[in-house]
């Protein structure tokens, strides 16, 4: 029932997705706003249920209980704080499970009535109660197949890319810095941040006459993959991180701060990341020079433990398991 469409959004979509091409009838609801066009294009063979405009309040829940009744679901599966409250409801109404995922971190207010958890890392157990962890099940988020990029070649001109939105917890204002910091007077290195959000009039002040580094607003990222030699996270908070999947996948080297979520995903890899410490500017400018100096063209990344086939096994199991 967000307004936006972030990771956790595409995380939704993209199960919605999947499952529906394994066969079953899934519904997705979504909330009236300008992220809708972005869901349809996503959902797949899913079906979009609305909720409209002019529902507001007591309305809202009216008209979801209703698209709900219509579509006779087995199980209510919610993503993020609203849609798990109203799933709440929904589900009482419907007499039927409900399944969560904390996309973020244990939330009692949320989280405690559900009847199953799905954690996306193993690090959000440690904040569960433990009479509740029984019922709490950890799925790696997974990452859908995108169509492979041709190795680019090395030349002149070298460019780091970001994606995310432009909020305090995504350090794009730390990444803004330490790539200024990292290559004051080198104009054969451009920065390219893909997202939107409420720092863009500061990113726009800090960048000023840069012209070295674009803003490139939200607009899909699979496009720009392809003409970036290094990917660049400079998290401060992140949960897991399905851009970092994204950049794997294409097989660009990472230069990543140690946040909860990177960690564990680097921990299935034998390679690893350029790492730089969370909210540390200078630490993070010297990754971002290593990797300029390096100038790897791809990395083979193993993403066999962010398979979409395992995540939606998975998944499924968690809702046999609470169905029987």
């Amino acid at each position: 029932l967000s307004r936006e469409f972030a990771g956790s959004e595409t995380y939704a979509a993209d199960l919605a997705a999947g499952q529906a091409a394994a066969g079953h009838s899934v519904a997705v609801m979504v909330r009236h706003s300008p992220a809708v066009a972005r869901w349809r294009a996503r959902v797949g063979g899913a079906a979009l249920l609305v909720i409209p405009r002019w529902a507001v309040g007591p309305l809202a829940f009216w008209v979801a209980k209703q698209y709900a009744r219509g579509f006779t679901p087995e199980v209510l599966h919610s993503h993020l704080g609203r849609a798990h409250k109203v799933g709440k409801r929904l589900a009482a109404a419907l007499k039927v499970p409900h399944v969560g995922t904390m996309h973020l971190r244990y939330k009692p207010a949320e989280h405690a009535a559900l009847d199953a958890r799905i954690a996306i890392a193993t690090w959000q157990l440690a904040e569960v109660p433990e009479a509740l962890r029984a019922q709490t099940f950890v799925v790696f988020n997974g990452v859908p197949a995108m169509p492979p990029v041709a190795p680019k070649k090395v030349g002149k001109i070298f460019t780091f890319g970001s994606v995310g939105r432009l909020h305090p917890n995504k350090g794009m204002m730390e990444v803004v810095k330490a790539f200024q910091y990292a290559f004051k007077g080198n104009d054969n290195v451009r920065l390219e941040i893909v997202g939107e959000g409420i720092e863009r009039s500061a990113l726009e002040m800090l960048i000023k006459n840069d012209t070295r580094i674009t803003l490139r607003g939200s607009i899909p990222a699979a496009g720009c993959y392809a003409g970036w030699d290094t990917y660049v996270s400079g998290a401060r908070y992140e949960p897991f991180g399905l851009t970092l999947l994204e950049a794997m996948q294409q097989q660009l080297p990472i230069v990543a701060t140690q946040t909860q979520g990177a960690t564990e995903i680097f921990a299935t890899q034998t390679q690893q990341p350029y790492w730089a410490p969370c909210d540390d500017v200078e630490g993070l400018a010297l990754m971002l020079h290593e990797a300029y100096q390096a100038k790897y063209t791809r990395m083979a990344w193993d993403m066999a433990p962010f398979d979409p086939a395992r995540v939606l096994a998975q998944i499924e199991d968690v809702y046999e398991r609470i169905t029987a």
